[in-house]
């Protein structure tokens, strides 16, 4: 970690749970079921949350800032990659587009430049079984993004190691956190502080060199593929920097 007790530094602040616009912008710019009402989306996200809440070691994870999203069923059979680079990304876009008309959203990556064809899920992320359960189902669930703040990437995969297997706990990834941006497009705006950058650590790039993210520059948003190694071979870690942990289910 970057500092042993965490400067708090970076900061989000906790938005407003509003699943009727949630479920609106999810409808709207990356095409959730327009049959799904916002009672079923709302009930089945405060039931995971209940059920985390009879679990003591994860309880504490409401305490911090916590953000309801839905996920669209795959739309494609391409790879991960492509998937981001076509869907997923596209609609961020429109919903940050639509909200903040005044701002902008970029994807930009560092290196190889593309996506396609050089994701996978990282190696103790737990995010195949994200991968597995969308291909056919509705996501709905919960985001963490300062679960595990100032960690470096390898670290915050590691971490994963310490935290109890618990049905539906992942370190966050593309499509999860592409779904949070979609329905909660404010996330990162932060007049007060400067908020922090979100991996996407349940995904790697083929490239080492690269990181996944999505960031603030001043109040618009991007998507990032950035280096992690400023010394070559040797990764980085930074307080600005935080892993995201994703509760999630499928709707009944």
């Amino acid at each position: 970690v970057f500092n042993e007790v965490s400067s708090q530094y970076h900061k989000i602040k906790q938005p407003s749970i509003d699943f009727s616009k949630i479920l609106l912008n999810s409808q709207m710019f990356s095409g959730v079921d327009p049959d799904i009402s916002v009672n079923i989306f709302q009930s089945s996200c405060i039931k995971l949350k209940r059920e985390m809440m009879e679990n003591d070691v994860l309880k504490n994870l409401f305490k911090g800032i916590h953000v309801p999203f839905i996920c669209p069923k795959s739309s494609s059979e391409e790879d991960i990659g492509k998937e981001l680079e076509d869907i997923s990304l596209p609609a961020v876009a429109a919903s940050f587009g639509a909200s903040y008309p005044d701002l902008h959203f970029k994807s930009a990556l560092q290196g190889e430049g593309t996506l396609a064809n050089k994701v996978n899920t990282r190696p103790g992320a737990r995010y195949e079984d994200f991968i597995k359960l969308r291909k056919d189902r509705t996501i709905v669930g919960w985001y963490f993004p300062q679960a595990l703040q100032e960690y470096d990437i390898d670290s915050q995969s590691a971490q994963m190691e310490t935290i109890p297997c618990y049905s539906g706990l992942v370190l966050s990834g593309g499509f999860d956190t592409a779904a949070v941006f979609v329905g909660s497009p404010g996330l990162l705006i932060n007049k007060d502080d400067y908020p922090p950058v979100l991996c996407i650590s349940g995904l790697m790039h083929n490239d080492s060199n690269l990181m996944l993210c999505f960031k603030a520059y001043g109040h618009h948003l991007e998507f990032w593929g950035m280096s992690q190694m400023l010394t070559p071979g040797l990764t980085q870690v930074s307080e600005q920097w935080s892993g995201g942990l994703t509760l999630f289910g499928a709707i009944d």
